[in-house]
């Protein structure tokens, strides 16, 4: 199958690119003591996890536990879920995952840690948790430091599996590199690491010290004391990484076809909301100058051309760049590999 036989809207990754930003990636981390493992969230293909681990990765990370589920139905046992969970329900199908693969889980709260004691030990399950710490993006986490320190200590006492600390620096990557920004990236990784130390001075071993993602990896993937990042969007990449000045290539587009040409500066393409995520940005075309997208409705792309462009008749297919990624994939249950011009493999995407 080529690429012009593809049924659109469709969700295309150029496997070229794709295949040169997993060697960089696995370069980088191939000398360093930091190790890579990356976030399955990005992609939510097994297809793809696979090809990271081959390429280095220690592990997944994942921000559910469904998708935790997915990579254990893999066959993949080393699991980061970096996100906290509460309820019955949750910390039972914690339980029945920790049969399967080694599980860990955030951790931020002394409720829940010992809601979650308590079922480990009326099922005889041991548990793995990693102290989430806020590290100024202000979502989830405990701060560092002596509250780092005691829910720690708590864990241990509740008969957890302590096995150390993460902090994710997202507030971060939506800056492009500097030097101040990474000053700040560093401020970070000293925060953790200073954790690190505090705990291990109470006693308590620390094997995991994780951060990071695809804007920050080369700060602290070089940062004493840090043990794995967290990076998932540089393997698909998108515009929003792009504009921030990612090394790393595009490789993800929506192919769509032009339904209707109103008139010389307006066409119209069946991509919309539903297969295309716009809430971060609308995406740009691909190879085609002068043609703009000006709107996204449910099933309908709009755009606009300053020149009468003969390549916008009805009929004919085009692709644009997937501004975010993570939304975008989201919508689909499936991507094509295409290398090319010709369809390689047809890459499932799980939810």
């Amino acid at each position: 199958m080529t690429r012009d036989e593809i049924d659109t809207p469709a969700l295309l990754v150029d496997l070229n690119e794709m295949e040169s930003n997993l060697r960089q990636m696995a370069a980088f981390f191939a000398d360093k003591q930091v190790k890579l493992r990356p976030h399955f969230k990005n992609h939510k293909s097994p297809i793809l996890a696979r090809k990271q681990l081959e390429a280095g990765a220690i592990g997944l990370t994942c921000a559910t536990l469904r998708e935790a589920e997915i990579l254990a139905d893999s066959g993949i046992r080393d699991i980061l879920i970096a996100n906290e969970i509460a309820g019955e329900r949750e910390l039972n199908q914690f339980v029945e995952l920790s049969r399967r693969a080694d599980v860990i889980v955030a951790l931020d709260n002394e409720t829940v840690a010992a809601e979650m004691a308590a079922v480990s030990r009326a099922q005889g399950i041991p548990l793995s948790v990693v102290v989430d710490l806020n590290v100024g993006l202000n979502r989830c986490g405990i701060q560092p430091g002596e509250p780092a320190l005691n829910l720690a200590k708590k864990a241990v006492q509740l008969g957890l599996k302590f096995r150390g600390v993460m902090g994710y620096e997202g507030h971060l990557q939506a800056f492009p590199q500097s030097e101040e920004r990474d000053k700040v990236v560093r401020q970070v990784c000293q925060s953790l690491t200073d954790s690190r130390r505090l705990i291990e001075n109470a006693g308590i071993p620390v094997e995991i010290v994780s951060t990071g993602g695809t804007g920050t990896y080369m700060i602290g993937g070089q940062y004493p004391g840090i043990t794995d990042i967290q990076a998932g969007s540089y393997l698909l990449m998108d515009t929003i990484y792009t504009n921030r000045g990612s090394t790393f290539s595009r490789s993800l587009t929506i192919l769509a076809t032009v339904i209707s040409r109103p008139d010389q500066n307006r066409a119209v393409v069946d991509c919309g909301l539903k297969v295309l995520s716009g809430e971060r940005g609308l995406s740009t075309v691909k190879d085609m100058e002068g043609v703009q997208l000006k709107a996204l409705h449910a099933v309908h792309g709009l755009l606009e051309t300053q020149n009468p462009d003969e390549r916008l008749q009805p009929g004919r297919k085009i692709e644009l760049w997937v501004h975010y990624s993570d939304a975008t994939v989201n919508l689909h249950d499936r991507m094509y590999g295409v290398r090319n011009g010709d369809v390689e493999e047809i890459i499932r995407i799980e939810h």
